[in-house]
């Protein structure tokens, strides 16, 4: 019996000791397989996967730089801007100071053809005649406006009758044609 024993054990050992290689192998066997089975669809999906996140990585890359040269862009319109504010504001005093200028040099002009007046309307018509008859005719035209109209006729009687005839045309409500 114990011959009976001894073989029935080690039978036991043998199938237990086969079963458990078995086991062992086929599992290595399963996992090897399914490793060459899996591989195709892993490392295609890696390469998916890194492709994927390449592409990401430069439209990254190209939006940054995009809203990089947005800011440069937007500084430099403002730099633009800021000069041209500047420069209009710069236009706008020179006007006020230009027409400040010509206001003042029109109330001299104004100034000095009121005082010719005067010296003219004081003069003699025959002696007045002659020298207002050699003065550029806008002088002559205002000079002649701010005579008293009595004066104003007497000089005129001692001009040419052209000359008359002109500075009567011009200084009459239709500005005569000259």
């Amino acid at each position: 019996m114990k011959t009976i024993l001894i073989v029935s054990t080690l039978t036991f050992l043998v199938l237990f000791g086969t079963i458990i290689m078995t086991s062992g192998m086929l599992e290595n066997v399963v996992k090897g397989r399914l490793g060459e089975l899996l591989a195709p669809v892993t490392g295609a999906r890696d390469d998916e996967i890194d492709e994927t996140l390449g592409r990401l990585a430069l439209e990254r890359d190209a939006l940054q730089r995009q809203r990089e040269e947005l800011v440069l862009r937007t500084a430099a319109l403002d730099v633009e801007q800021k000069a041209f504010d500047d420069a209009q504001l710069r236009l706008q005093a020179l006007a006020t100071d230009i027409r400040a200028a010509q206001g003042a040099l029109d109330a001299s002009h104004d100034v000095e053809i009121a005082k010719l007046a005067k010296v003219y309307e004081a003069m003699k018509p025959a002696s007045a005649a002659p020298i207002l008859a050699s003065l550029d005719m806008e002088i002559v035209l205002e000079i002649m406006s701010r005579l008293k109209d009595r004066q104003a006729a007497r000089i005129l009687t001692f001009m040419t009758p052209a000359l008359a005839a002109e500075i009567s045309a011009r200084m009459s409500p239709a500005g005569g044609s000259s």
